[in-house]
């Protein structure tokens, strides 16, 4: 089915990202021949629409691809047949939400004041964004504080509501989430950094982020551990 004739409500939701598709293709060829990759791809596009039609409306949003791509990820895995150990999807997944960060990481390094403070901003710009959408998407990511330790290098900031993590809760799916929110930590790495984060929306009151470059004394106090669930936590050593 082309995604001009998905039915859906346009003017409520957005489709998923052309790059979202090539993932979920890509993962369906992993496992199945062409014609049967061919009936689940449309069965997957099906329940993506399913989804939608108790979601909050956030077509409008600037950050959307944030919102609906996951929902794609979610479609997915609900559909096939044969569910996959997570772990082995984590970096088409990684590819999939955050590849352009193998790019940058050959450009930034958050070690170096310069790009810690160009980070800050872009995090502050983010943060704007979804400070003043919230306003007219109740359902989207709600921050919590943001904040910019310019002598120490330490970028802060958290999310007191994610509509990732919402989604998982309404549709008892919490346990694909940490295949998403651990693209987080790659993504730093790739910019010789490291996400500090002792917890998430989805079991915590709030989704805590402190970002620092890899060399950062602060870093060294916390070791990353992945709990039974698959999802990455920062816990101090």
């Amino acid at each position: 089915m082309k995604e001009k004739d998905l039915p859906i409500d346009r003017t409520r939701h957005a489709v998923y990202t052309k790059n979202a598709k090539k993932c979920v293709m890509r993962l369906l060829h992993r496992w199945y021949d062409d014609q049967t990759c061919g009936q689940l791809w449309e069965k997957i596009q099906l329940q993506y629409c399913e989804f939608l039609r108790d979601e909050p409306p956030m077509a409008g949003a600037k950050i959307k691809v944030s919102i609906y791509d996951p929902i794609l990820i979610f479609a997915w895995y609900k559909v096939v047949p044969d569910k996959p150990r997570l772990e082995e999807v984590q970096q088409d997944i990684f590819d999939c939400f955050m590849g352009s960060f193998d790019a940058l990481g050959k450009i930034f390094n958050l070690n170096r004041r310069l790009d810690n403070r160009l980070a800050s901003r872009i995090f502050r710009k983010a943060n704007d964004i979804r400070v003043k959408e919230i306003r007219r998407f109740p359902g989207s990511f709600r921050m919590g504080s943001c904040s910019y330790d310019r002598e120490n290098g330490v970028i802060r900031y958290s999310f007191t509501q994610c509509p990732n993590a919402e989604f998982a809760k309404r549709h008892h799916m919490e346990d694909v989430l940490p295949v998403m929110c651990n693209c987080d930590h790659m993504a730093m790495q790739k910019l010789h950094a490291c996400l500090i984060r002792e917890g998430t929306c989805v079991e915590s009151p709030y989704c805590d982020y402190c970002i620092a470059g890899d060399r950062n004394p602060i870093t060294q106090a916390y070791e990353l551990v992945k709990k039974g669930n698959g999802l990455l936590v920062s816990v101090k050593k």
